[in-house]
């Protein structure tokens, strides 16, 4: 009975993440608006609510019972004891609050300092249980996490009582334990820990200030001054954690699903947008039209959960991995796009090759055309158009990227969109009958296409197969410009040649002068020079009967009565009244 008693004792309690749990009751529970008493009741439901799961109650009639010393083998004791010591933190938080604000001033500060001291105290107790059930039966993280803990409250409590020696001793090692852990975290908690070490920072120099010792160090100097590194039991520890993070990390990722973006690894928790990931990568396989429809919707809920995800976090580094992994959506996105409209490529310049559409291009604006719903070259140009589109916005969002590979083979893409749309609008040219620009844009194209087959082979990819279909056709429609450029040039000039023969067989005379004829390509001869005027003599000026000018003198004929008012003068000028007006 005895050994199996022991055997009970040695069960392993797990792993508890100390600080990562602690930062989030105070985030959740008061602390984000300072409010202690409201944490410190949150602390002591959760107490009370452990127990009764437990079955570990103190009674009716109160009767302490030291949980650590008869529930062994159940992990909670380990929370119990935690919200314990940050119940009687919170506590003293409130009576420092007390005392600093000087609301009530009838209050005792002198007592209350001391009721202050006594809860931290009571704080340090709970933790250092905390840390001897931790070293015994956890593992090395949690351990030494807790004993950064107990080393934390210590420091405020040195920092209180204005001990300030001790109290930069103790922080001191907080900041060496928080150092080391911080090498085995992933990304995210990484950045939490940062955090306590930015407020470690604070206090230590705040403390060497006042202990007026070594005061033009830095907070990382003094932790190397101050911490023991000849220890040999805290070197131990050290490395029997790396030991165990590095079996784990080998065994199975920590639950951490990680992708590859931008030479970084980023690790993502939320198992909804992992499952998203795996379902992209399947549909990614089938490779169909139809299941891009799918693809995408994936893509707007794994985004969506990101986001709520990114808007929930609280540290900065969370929120920068959150819009990492927002802009690896987004580039998978876009990437899915650029290949749904090169499979539209494909597809509707095979059904050009095979509707024969390089011999109907002048037949395909007829009605029988639309009819038959016959492909077009504007269909494929409007395709051609938004690849290039999404290409500059790939390029655009992803200038930060240090893989060179990358934009090469962007690079050779935009060759290849170039090439097709060149080939395409050159047979718009021919069959508006443009046959010079048609001519031209079909040899540039040739020329666009060995560049997208050259920078294709550089970047260790095999040319694309829709350049060399379109190699005989262009060469084709290349031969027809030429041939129907010539017949359009030979019409012109017998045109021409018509409209000179016609020139002056009706009227012998000509109305045109000399100096046009100069001007004209028509050859001069002596019968055209008789023909023409010398040129075309000014007529002479003819007097014209003027206009009569009417002047409105009758103005300044006219009296007009004055506006000002009269003057009022006493008694002589009542008798005004009698004035003939």
């Amino acid at each position: 009975m005895e050994e199996e008693h022991q055997q009970e004792q040695l069960i392993n309690l797990g792993s508890l993440f100390v600080f990562q749990r602690i930062r989030e009751t105070q985030r959740n529970y008061g602390l984000q608006h300072g409010d202690y008493q409201r944490y410190r009741t949150y602390c002591y439901n959760k107490i009370n609510k452990l127990r009764r799961q437990m079955q570990f109650t103190h009674g009716k009639r109160y009767q302490k019972k030291v949980i650590q010393d008869v529930v062994k083998n159940d992990p909670r004791v380990l929370q119990v004891l935690l919200y314990q010591a940050e119940k009687n933190w919170a506590h003293a938080m409130t009576l420092k609050q007390l005392i600093n604000s000087g609301v009530n001033k009838k209050i005792n500060k002198r007592q209350v300092k001391v009721y202050l001291v006594k809860k931290f105290k009571r704080a340090i107790q709970y933790s250092k249980q905390l840390t001897t059930i931790c070293e015994q039966r956890t593992e090395k993280r949690t351990s030494l996490e807790s004993e950064a803990y107990t080393w934390y409250l210590q420091g405020l409590y040195h920092f209180e009582t204005e001990k300030w020696e001790k109290a930069l001793e103790s922080f001191a090692k907080c900041y060496t334990i928080y150092e080391q852990i911080i090498k085995v975290c992933d990304q995210f908690s990484s950045g939490v820990y940062q955090e306590r070490l930015e407020q470690l920072n604070q206090q230590i120099r705040y403390c060497n200030a006042k202990a007026k010792k070594l005061a033009t160090l830095s907070a990382d100097e003094l932790t190397k001054m101050l911490k023991d590194q000849s220890d040999p039991i805290m070197i131990a520890k050290f490395q029997e954690m790396l030991e165990e993070q590095r079996q784990a990390k080998m065994t199975q990722q920590q639950g951490v699903f990680e992708i590859e973006y931008q030479d970084s690894k980023l690790p993502i928790k939320n198992e909804k947008v992992i499952k998203l990931i795996l379902k992209i990568q399947e549909s990614k396989l089938i490779g169909d039209l139809d299941s891009f429809t799918t693809l995408f919707s994936f893509y707007d809920e794994a985004s969506k959960y990101v986001k709520l995800d990114k808007d929930q976090s609280t540290s900065e580094q969370e929120k920068e991995i959150h819009t990492k992994v927002l802009g690896y959506i987004n580039y998978q996105r876009q990437s899915a796009t650029l290949d749904r409209n090169e499979m539209h490529i494909k597809q509707y310049t095979e059904k050009f090759i095979k509707e024969d559409g390089v011999n109907n291009l002048q037949n395909l604006q007829t009605k029988k055309a639309l009819k038959l719903k016959l492909t077009t070259p504007q269909e494929i140009i409007k395709y051609c158009d938004n690849y290039s589109q999404i290409l500059r916005q790939i390029m655009d969002e992803e200038r930060f990227n240090k893989d060179i590979t990358l934009f090469k083979i962007l690079d050779a893409k935009e060759f290849f969109c170039k090439a097709l749309r060149c080939f395409f609008v050159g047979c718009l040219y021919f069959t508006n009958e443009k046959y010079r620009e048609a001519y031209s844009l079909l040899k540039y194209h040739d020329d666009l296409s060995r560049i997208a087959d050259r920078k294709y082979i550089e970047n260790k990819l095999e040319p694309h197969a829709l350049l060399k279909l379109l190699v005989p056709l262009s060469t084709q429609i290349q031969n027809k410009s030429k041939l129907n450029g010539l017949k359009l040039q030979q019409d012109q000039v017998k045109t021409i040649g018509q409209e000179i023969q016609n020139i002056g067989l009706e009227d012998k005379s000509n109305q045109k002068t000399l100096f046009e004829l100069l001007d004209s390509p028509e050859q001069i001869t002596i019968d055209n020079v008789l023909s023409y005027k010398p040129a075309d003599l000014i007529s002479l000026m003819q007097p014209i009967a003027p206009k009569p000018i009417q002047l409105d003198i009758a103005h300044s004929y006219l009296i007009y009565p004055t506006l000002e008012e009269p003057k009022k003068g006493g008694f002589w000028g009542k008798l005004n009244i009698f004035k003939k007006q």
